[in-house]
């Protein structure tokens, strides 16, 4: 029987609204490596005709990895941690990576499956034609270069913590975490970046509801000061 069967309870009960950007995991196995899985935090645009666009970076394993053909999964999941890891990029990442733990995931033969999900799209790349290139049918800043058709929807659960509010303010640092290492140290951006980083982390610690996401941000924080952010800038628990 295949593992992800008994985790299945309804299929095709996900309706996403059009050109909206999407926070999710995207996993997807390395070819040829005894199914090493490549995952990154993408924000993903569904369409009214059944497909999805995604930007890519150019010289990451994702882009790499996407092409026509290739099945993918898109992951909804309530573990931050697992978003951090997927989207902050390791040193030693020329080699092909798990960068979760095999046992974070649901394997099948065609797509992984993060277990921490709750739900999940099943999604096949489509060549993506030039006249999308010229004028995307997506509302995203960076032109998509990765197109896809859905294949299949699934919710294994209902999620715990739905549109909370640490967890979406969560999201949002960890994608400035992403953007402050590339903007040139100290102007503007850098400044105005790292400043609402901490002011985030700040509004959790006065929610009270740092303590479920403490080893991330301490994640975030490492990751910062390797990319050359000084300890005294960033505010500490």
């Amino acid at each position: 029987m295949n593992e992800l069967s008994s985790y299945r309870i309804h299929d095709d009960l996900l309706t996403f609204k059009p050109f909206i950007n999407y926070e999710s995991i995207v996993c997807v196995y390395f070819p040829n490596t005894e199914k090493k899985i490549n995952a990154a935090c993408i924000g993903v645009h569904f369409t009214p005709t059944n497909e999805v666009y995604i930007h890519a970076y150019e010289d990451t394993h994702t882009k790499e990895l996407l092409t026509v053909g290739t099945r993918f999964s898109i992951n909804f999941s309530e573990n931050f941690y697992e978003y951090v890891v997927a989207a902050l990029r390791r040193k030693d990442h020329d080699e092909p990576i798990d960068e979760l733990p095999r046992s974070a995931f649901l394997i099948s033969d065609s797509i992984p499956i993060l277990k921490s999900a709750w739900a999940a799209v099943e999604c096949e790349v489509l060549a993506l034609p030039s006249s999308l290139l010229e004028k995307p049918v997506c509302k995203r800043r960076e032109i998509p270069n990765i197109r896809a058709r859905i294949i299949k929807k699934e919710v294994f659960r209902l999620p715990v913590l739905f549109n909370n509010r640490s967890m979406n303010l969560s999201i949002e640092a960890l994608i400035l975490v992403t953007r402050i290492p590339i903007y040139e140290k100290y102007s503007k951006e850098f400044n105005d970046t790292l400043k609402i980083y901490n002011i985030i982390k700040r509004k959790i610690i006065s929610w009270r509801d740092m303590e479920r996401f403490h080893q991330s941000y301490e994640l975030m924080d490492n990751y910062l000061i390797e990319n050359g952010v000084k300890p005294q800038e960033l505010s500490f628990f």
